[in-house]
């Protein structure tokens, strides 16, 4: 006759509970990461953004100086740079005319993307653009501001990443 064993093989609740806390530890440390993505992801391309702007506006800057008709001496020199005529300030394109196009402005120029220009915000010599789906757009922007002084012309390119 055989014996019949009567002993089962299974977790005790002790493996169960400890198991399940290593898991959640895990689970926990992987929504840490996976949280801060979004906000990594939007910080990128705020930078990257303000990469594109730098680059832009210097080379319309190199543009304007080889254009006769970019003459700073004109009340609103002007270079025609991919089939659009571009007005431009102290040397740099402007930042946005009040058209609801930006035609004329470095917003002609540009690829922007997920990022929209604040009218409301923007002139001639300064042009602000936010990005689309952040936390809080007020803070999560990018501000272009061509300086006028006489002895110090030049361009500035901040971006506010509080709001990310």
């Amino acid at each position: 006759m055989k014996k019949i064993s009567h002993t089962q093989s299974a977790f005790t609740l002790v493996e169960m509970v400890v198991v399940i806390l290593i898991l959640s530890a895990l689970a926990v440390t992987a929504y840490a990461r996976i949280a801060q993505i979004d906000t990594q992801a939007r910080l990128a391309s705020l930078q990257s953004f303000k990469a594109n702007v730098l680059s832009t506006a210097t080379m319309a800057k190199g543009m304007c100086m080889t254009d006769p008709l970019c003459d700073s001496n004109q009340n609103t020199p002007s270079a025609n740079i991919n089939g659009n005529t571009i007005y431009f300030s102290h040397g740099y394109p402007v930042g946005w005319l009040g058209n609801e196009d930006g035609a004329g402005s470095l917003y002609q120029l540009l690829d922007t993307g997920k990022f929209s220009v604040q009218p409301a915000l923007s002139d001639t010599n300064r042009a602000t653009y936010t990005l689309q789906g952040a936390r809080d757009s007020n803070h999560c922007k990018l501000e272009y501001t061509i300086t006028t002084g006489a002895a110090n012309a030049g361009l500035s390119v901040t971006i506010d990443s509080a709001g990310c």
